[in-house]
């Protein structure tokens, strides 16, 4: 009974602390928020820049996009194409990938001086 339990301990063990994250199958494509607040974002995203756009409002945010690492960036913004976000332009967002799965990608955008708060997000592959 004592050998069961450490081998059942021992497996538990390395299926846990052993998984590592695969982010290169998110660093180009397009996704969607799987918040329904941001239902009207779509994001397509290739090696140099990613381009959000809002259906609902027409807002389009271009942003310039730096690899840190497999699973961290940063997003440059370098065009907005609504004048009253102008003072986005410029602003450097970092965004770190948590978690993955078959279908998306759970993600922190941290907090900088647009915004206050650090926000997670599930993104949704589409096609």
């Amino acid at each position: 009974m004592r050998k069961l339990v450490i081998l059942l301990f021992s497996i538990f063990s390395l299926s846990t602390f052993g998984q590592e994250i695969s982010c290169s199958d998110y660093k180009t494509g397009n996704f969607e928020y799987d918040d329904i607040l941001y239902s009207e974002w779509r994001i397509t995203r290739t090696n140099a820049e990613q381009i959000e756009t809002n259906a609902t409002t027409g807002l389009i945010i271009h942003n310039d996009i730096k690899w840190l690492s497999d699973c961290e960036f940063t997003l440059t913004c370098s065009k907005v194409s609504q004048k009253k976000y102008e003072h986005a332009v410029g602003k450097i967002f970092k965004v770190v990938i948590t978690d993955t799965s078959n279908d998306g990608y759970t993600c922190v955008m941290m907090h900088n001086e647009i915004q206050p708060n650090d926000l997670r997000f599930k993104m949704v592959i589409v096609e």
